[in-house]
């Protein structure tokens, strides 16, 4: 990847704040009250995936004697009581401030509630930094392709000068159906393996992020 970047479209959780770990604890008090198999933070990051919905049902969830929805639901309203427990990684402001520095624009793109993920944004002090903080309007987290369409009708530039930052394959799956390139950072809610399997660069460390952010013609 050798183009200049101008435009940088961030995914939020497990890309700029670690909460890998949170979403871990609170699957476990799920799992725990339907007597299922308890999960390590090793093994989300094998199982999780996009829609969430399977991600359950890989976990041991039977949608036919329980309603997904209000399982979903009951799921978020714990997040929410523990939303500010997760810290944004240790490198996160100073990238945010490397990219504005270079003039780079930013905005974020996540399958968190659109209201829950503004708040969040807001509370950890790095609103500033983006042009737009877009994020789904229900709480099932199954697709962002749609407002990342989006807001890329907003974005006066081509698609060569875009990436996508994120830490799934369904951030790759974004980036492609926008005709841009991807980063994928492997420390997030996505183990390093299952990310290989998509044709972009993969981080290990968000200083590697550097040399693309401060990339010059």
């Amino acid at each position: 990847m050798n183009r200049q970047i101008k435009y940088i479209i961030w995914d939020w959780n497990g890309t700029l704040i670690d909460d890998a770990w949170l979403f871990v604890e609170i699957m476990n008090g799920e799992l725990k009250e339907r007597n299922l198999p308890l999960i390590t933070t090793l093994d989300y990051r094998k199982q999780f995936t996009f829609p969430v919905k399977k991600y359950y049902e890989n976990l041991g969830f039977n949608f036919e004697k329980e309603n997904f929805k209000k399982v979903g639901y009951h799921f978020i309203q714990k997040f929410k009581k523990r939303k500010f427990e997760a810290q944004l990684f240790p490198n996160t402001i100073q990238l945010l401030n490397l990219a504005e520095q270079q003039g780079i624009k930013q905005s974020i793109v996540s399958a968190q509630e659109n209201s829950l993920l503004n708040e969040t944004v807001k509370h950890y002090q790095v609103d500033q930094y983006f042009q737009s903080i877009s994020g789904i309007e229900h709480y099932y987290a199954d697709n962002k392709i749609q407002i990342a369409k989006k807001l890329r009708e907003k974005i006066n530039y081509p698609n060569e000068n875009i990436v996508i930052i994120g830490d799934s394959s369904h951030d790759f799956d974004v980036a492609q159906a926008l005709g841009v390139e991807c980063i994928l950072f492997s420390g997030g809610h996505y183990s390093k393996k299952r990310l290989q399997k998509n044709n972009c660069v993969i981080i290990e460390q968000h200083n590697e992020l550097k040399k693309y952010i401060t990339l010059k013609d």
